[in-house]
């Protein structure tokens, strides 16, 4: 169950005459000038909170998306936290609890690393779906950045798990307006944290932006993006997984009808690629066409096909740049086309043998669509 079901709550609280309150009065001044200024290449998909996607054409100007235009997914309002008095506390089952200052943090061993970060609803708008509280996100929720910040492993060791410490929660800063709606906390394995979690205060070479989870935000490789709090202000060890809404409720790939429960959580990002250039809609030059775009998921890309006859027959892409793990792989390659109309069809493998679907398997909460990217454009 998405969090727009409790935002749709707050709409018709607020607009009901027995809540005695005004929208615009619970509405911060900063969010309202935040709507007012959206970037060329962001697509508003919900004012507040704010849920902004990617446009294709912007995704594709570089390897690195740029702050301004990373797609931004937040469950709650932007909370007001302070870098100076902000403190970031680890307990739980640990022999050794801690706390510590943004200061304190950023003084210790630092590292960038390029991550590619995909909303588990990416692309929740092409899935066949009856209904969905979900936002309805097309196919710019994800995004890559150089994320700079301490390995939360090196945290943790400090702490000194106990031996029966399983799992990492990650408790935010950020809350829903009305008391009642449960706090958003997720949690990973502790063996995942342990690798390769960062906790980043930059973004692409920049402090992080607030909208992006300053003072702090958790970067998880490999997982989609609601693994990666923002907001951190508490890290518990625990022996068992957080059962917090956002956990036993929300994020399952349970099927139309079924208990959420009872279905398989939403965890690691699946192989899928997306084509950049040409773009959807576009016109091109008949003769050479060249195609670009990203591939990624939670292993290394082994490969991307192209095809040009509906899926009959396929092209080998080239990939280009270096392989970084948790960071999407970008491709090129050369295609005879003639004028006239195309659809063009992009399918990536991973190293582990996973190709990407012609159709993701259908679930309730229109998460996990790697479908099959086509791109329909004309040639003259």
């Amino acid at each position: 169950m998405d969090t727009l079901l409790s935002r749709r709550r707050f709409l018709a609280l607020a607009a009901s005459a027995s809540a005695g309150i005004a929208l615009g009065s619970l509405i911060p001044r900063r969010a309202l000038a935040a709507a007012s200024a959206i970037p060329d290449g962001v697509i508003v998909r919900n004012d507040w909170p704010e849920h902004w996607e990617t446009q294709v054409a912007a995704l594709g100007r570089a390897p690195l998306t740029a702050n301004e235009h990373f797609f931004v997914r937040s469950h709650f309002p932007v909370p007001d936290v302070e870098a100076a008095t902000w403190t970031l506390e680890i307990a739980g089952a640990c022999a050794r609890p801690r706390r510590y200052t943004l200061a304190e943090l950023q003084r210790g061993e630092s590292s960038t690393r390029t991550v590619t970060l995909e909303c588990a609803g990416n692309g929740r708008s092409r899935m066949a779906l009856a209904n969905t509280s979900g936002t309805q996100w097309d196919l710019g929720a994800v995004g890559t950045a150089g994320w700079t910040g301490v390995l939360l492993g090196d945290l943790l060791r400090e702490a000194a798990p106990a031996a029966d410490a399983a799992h990492v929660w990650f408790e935010c800063a950020d809350q829903a307006p009305m008391p009642d709606v449960p706090l958003f906390v997720r949690s990973i394995p502790l063996a995942k944290a342990l690798d390769d979690v960062m906790l980043a205060w930059g973004m692409n070479g920049k402090p992080l932006p607030r909208l992006h989870g300053a003072p702090l935000r958790a970067v998880v490789p490999g997982w989609f993006g609601m693994a990666s709090a923002k907001w951190v202000r508490r890290i518990r060890l625990e022996t068992k997984p957080s059962e917090n809404h956002f956990m036993i409720r929300g994020y399952r790939y349970n099927a139309p009808g079924e208990d959420p429960a009872k279905a398989a959580p939403v965890e690691t990002m699946r192989v899928k690629s997306l084509i950049t250039a040409p773009l959807a809609g576009g016109t091109v030059k008949a003769g050479a066409l060249t195609v670009r775009g990203f591939a990624w998921g939670d292993a290394p890309i082994a490969q991307v096909d192209l095809s040009m006859d509906g899926g009959r027959t396929w092209s080998t892409a080239v990939l280009t740049g270096a392989e970084q793990k948790g960071a999407w792989r970008t491709f090129e390659a050369a295609l005879p086309v003639d004028a006239g109309a195309h659809a063009l069809l992009a399918r990536a493998s991973d190293a582990n043998g996973v190709v990407q679907p012609r159709q993701a398997r259908i679930n309730a909460g229109g998460y996990g669509n790697n479908s099959w990217h086509e791109v329909a454009f004309h040639a003259r």
